[in-house]
């Protein structure tokens, strides 16, 4: 299933009495090993989980796990699409979910009553859709962008009909000495004939704004990054500064011929700055506005009980995110962790699963901040801003 705004939600409500099974791996290409490490991850984190649970729950997981084995083996294979995958399945119902990106995930194994979720919305935090504006003398190209893949969704083609227009040759007496039209002349009419054709291109691209208003809201865009020469850049670009849902991002490299892939990659360093951009000023209007945010897990949870929170902001490289937890750690209620501070992480990650099914329920957005952007000292990795 597509990772999208939808996806969110579904997985979000999913929910199952007996629990959730939740299967996460790391399909790197790059890992060596006589067979993939991510299936030797996952399958140590099953066995350590079958091992665990009750003998209720160990006869429906065991169950689950035989029935899903054609599943788990396309979770695993190294030749299956996307890097990132992920297997959501509740015990008692068989409903289930997979999901597949370019961007990476955490190895990881989890049973709960509902889906482990902050993997893929750090995930989303990387990866989240995007719009790209290849501006040129043709036109304009639009690709979407997301969790490591790109393709062209449409494209705005500029023909402009110079049938009644004429190089202007001047009077007979412009002609020189050898019998030949005067250059400079000739020249002037030219620059006026392209700079016409120019003028006529950027009136073009600026009325474009209808249209890409269109596909930000199709495809969920949060940037729209429009790239080409300096002045195409500007012209479809200036439209586009007064309400506008997407924020603008503009970038002065060619990339007309370039490849989808290719358009990517180039623009991967600008789009990572762009984030982190915005994820500064997220945090900077957080620190200027206290009587509109709250700090720390016990004052989130709270104001998240009450419906308060317009947007829960979560640091990346803090332990909500996961990070501190070892690859193929297994992540269940029977699971007792022996040392204390990968018992505490797990705690901090289950906290931060409730605080994020808190807010999608109450439509509030989830930002997990860009590496290396954090809150105050104060928060601890986590805050809002209220509603009221």
């Amino acid at each position: 299933m597509p990772m999208d705004r939808e996806t969110q939600l579904r997985l979000v409500k999913l929910r199952d009495d007996t629990g959730v099974l939740s299967l996460y791996v790391n399909a790197d290409p790059r890992q060596e090993g006589s067979q993939p490490p991510w299936k030797t991850r996952l399958d140590q984190g099953l066995k350590q989980l079958l091992e665990s649970v009750d003998n209720g729950t160990r006869s429906a997981l065991g169950r689950r796990i035989e029935e899903m084995k054609l599943d788990i083996e396309q979770l695993v294979r190294p030749g299956a699409p996307g890097i990132g995958r992920a297997l959501f399945v509740g015990l008692a119902s068989g409903q289930r979910y997979n999901v597949e990106m370019q961007t990476p995930l955490t190895d990881r194994v989890a049973l709960a009553p509902r889906s482990h979720i902050a993997p893929m919305f750090g995930a989303w935090a990387e990866g989240a859709p995007i719009g790209i504006a290849v501006v040129d003398g043709k036109g304009m190209r639009i690709l979407d962008s997301r969790f490591g893949k790109c393709e062209e969704v449409s494209g705005l083609h500029f023909a402009l009909d110079t049938a009644e227009w004429r190089v202007m040759k001047g009077p007979g007496a412009s002609h020189s000495a050898w019998g030949g039209r005067d250059s400079a002349t000739s020249n002037n009419q030219h620059d006026l004939f392209d700079y016409r054709i120019a003028e006529h291109l950027q009136k073009f691209l600026a009325a474009a704004h209808s249209s890409l208003e269109e596909h930000v809201a199709t495809f969920g865009w949060e940037l729209l990054v429009v790239t080409g020469e300096p002045e195409l850049v500007e012209a479809a670009s200036k439209s586009l500064r007064n309400g506008f849902k997407a924020e603008v991002v503009a970038s002065q490299l060619v990339l007309s011929q370039s490849t989808p892939a290719q358009i990517q990659q180039a623009l991967a360093a600008e789009i990572a700055a762009a984030r982190a951009d915005r994820d500064k000023r997220l945090t900077a209007d957080f620190a200027e506005s206290p009587r509109k945010t709250v700090a720390g897990s016990e004052a989130v949870i709270d104001a998240l009980q009450d419906a308060r929170v317009d947007r829960l902001v979560i640091e990346r490289d803090s332990t909500w995110s996961g990070r501190r937890i070892p690859e193929g750690t297994v992540l269940a209620d029977s699971i007792a962790p022996g040392e204390p501070e990968l018992s505490a992480a797990i705690a901090d990650a289950q906290m931060g699963e409730a605080m994020i099914e808190m807010a999608v329920a109450s439509d509030a957005k989830v930002s997990f901040l860009s590496e290396g952007v954090l809150l105050d000292e104060e928060a601890g990795g986590v805050g809002a801003f209220l509603r009221w």
